[in-house]
C-alpha cells in the first residue's frame, strides 16, 4: 500500500465510523430506552444535540483552518469520536449519553471540512471520483448502523467497538500535503455575505435542507414509529440498512444526471420522489409501509451529495468557510427542526402527524427548483 493509499484509507475509515455515529442511536433506541428510562423526546433531543454539535464545530473548525493544520484539525476529531463512544458506551443515565452523542457530533463537524480537502488534494486531477468513493464511507456507515437494532442487550459493545478505530487514530495520523494559506484572506462576515447573495448558493441549501430534514425526521423515527404499529425491529433495520446500501448507486446515477441536466433539474426529481415515495411510507397499514424504507431511504439521502456539487459549483476554488457555514446553517436548521419535534411530542402532538408534515418539505423543494429550471417568460413587447 503506498503513502497516499493508507492515507485514503485513514480518512475513509473515520469517515464511516462517524457516518454510522451520526444516526447510530435511532435504530439502537428502542434498545437503550428500557435501560435508561428515556421517551421519544430525550430521542429527539438526542439527535438535535448530534446536528447542533456537527453545525456548531463546523464553523469553529473552518475558522481554525486558517491557523491550524488539516492533520490537526482530523486528529481533534480522533480525540472527539473516541470520547463520544466511550461515554456512550458506559452512560449511566440520559444525560451522560445526551453528552457523549453531543461529542459525536462535535467529532464529525471537525472532521468534514478538512476531511473532503485532503481527500480532493491526494488525487489532483481525479477529485470527483475520490470524493466520490470517500463518500461511499459514510453510506456504509449509516448502513452498518441500521443494523446496530440487532445488538439487543449488548446495545453497549457497539459503542465500545467504535471506540477502537477513533483510539488509533489518535496514536497514528499520516502526513499528506497542506493547502497553502492565503496571507490576506477576505474577512469571515464579508466572504460570507458574499455567498449568501448568490442564488445558486441558495439553492443549493434548500436542496440540502430537504433531505435533511428527511434524514433527522422521517428516517430518524422511523424504528420508534414502525416498532410502535407492531412492525419487528429488526424487520425496520433490515430495511433501513437496505436503504442505506440503496442509495450508493442512487448517488452514482444522481451525479450523471446533474452532470448532465444540472442541479435544480435533479435536485427537483429527487426531491419530488422522496414525496412520493414517503407517502404510502406513512400512510399505508404500518406492515405494508414500513417496505417503503428501501426507496425512501436510498432517495432521501442521495440529495445531499447533489446538494453538494450545487455548492461546490456556487463557490470559489478555495471556499472552506463558505462550505463550512453552508453546512453549520443546514444542520443548525435541523437542529431547529428536530426541537421543535421533540417539544411537540411533549406536548402530546402524534409522531405521524409531525412526520406527514416535515413529509411536505421536499415537495416544496421540489416547487422552488421547478421554479429555478423553467426559463423566465418572455418580456412584453
Amino acid at each position: 500500500m503506498t503513502p497516499r493509499q493508507a492515507t485514503f484509507a485513514y480518512l475513509f475509515t473515520l469517515y464511516f465510523i462517524l457516518g454510522g455515529a451520526e444516526t447510530m442511536m435511532s435504530p439502537l433506541f428502542p434498545l437503550v430506552q428500557p435501560d435508561l428510562n428515556m421517551t421519544e423526546s430525550n430521542l429527539a433531543a438526542i439527535l438535535a444535540a448530534v446536528s447542533a454539535g456537527i453545525a456548531s464545530f463546523n464553523i469553529l473548525g473552518g475558522i481554525s483552518s486558517r491557523w491550524l493544520s488539516n492533520r490537526a484539525l482530523v486528529r481533534a476529531s480522533a480525540v472527539a469520536l473516541a470520547t463520544g463512544m466511550t461515554l456512550s458506551a458506559v452512560a449511566p443515565s440520559f444525560w451522560t449519553l445526551l453528552l457523549g452523542q453531543t461529542l459525536l457530533g462535535v467529532a464529525f463537524g471537525l472532521y468534514f471540512p478538512p476531511g473532503l480537502a485532503s481527500v480532493a488534494r491526494l488525487y489532483p486531477g481525479s477529485e470527483g471520483k475520490a470524493i466520490a468513493v470517500w463518500g461511499q464511507a459514510y453510506s456504509f456507515g449509516l448502513a452498518a448502523a441500521a443494523l446496530s437494532v440487532f445488538a439487543g442487550a449488548g446495545w453497549r459493545w457497539v459503542y465500545v467497538g467504535c471506540a477502537v478505530p477513533p483510539l488509533l487514530a489518535i496514536a497514528y495520523v499520516p502526513r499528506w500535503v497542506e493547502p497553502v494559506g492565503d496571507r490576506a484572506p477576505m474577512p469571515l462576515l464579508a466572504q460570507l455575505v458574499q455567498y449568501a447573495r448568490k442564488h445558486t448558493y441558495r439553492l443549493a441549501f434548500w436542496a440540502s435542507f430537504g433531505g435533511v430534514s428527511m434524514h433527522f425526521v422521517v428516517i430518524g423515527f422511523s424504528p420508534t414509529f414502525f416498532e410502535s404499529r407492531g412492525v419487528d425491529l429488526w424487520l425496520v433495520g433490515v430495511l433501513l440498512a437496505a436503504g442505506r446500501i440503496l442509495s450508493a448507486p442512487v448517488k452514482l446515477v444522481g451525479g450523471a444526471l446533474y452532470d448532465q441536466h444540472g442541479g435544480p433539474w435533479t435536485a427537483r426529481l429527487m426531491t419530488a420522489t422522496t414525496f412520493v415515495f414517503g407517502l404510502p411510507l406513512l400512510l399505508a397499514p404500518a406492515k405494508v409501509g414500513v417496505w417503503m424504507l428501501v426507496p425512501f431511504v436510498g432517495m432521501a439521502v442521495s440529495v445531499l451529495p447533489v446538494a453538494n456539487a450545487m455548492l461546490v459549483a456556487a463557490l470559489p476554488a478555495q471556499s472552506g468557510w463558505g462550505i463550512g457555514t453552508f453546512r453549520a446553517a443546514l444542520l443548525g436548521s435541523a437542529a431547529l427542526l428536530s426541537a421543535i419535534v421533540s417539544g411537540l411530542l411533549q406536548l402530546g402532538a402524534p409522531l405521524k402527524t409531525l412526520m406527514l408534515i416535515s413529509l411536505a418539505l421536499p415537495a416544496l423543494v421540489a416547487a422552488a427548483m421547478h421554479r429555478a429550471v423553467e426559463p423566465p417568460a418572455p418580456a412584453a413587447p
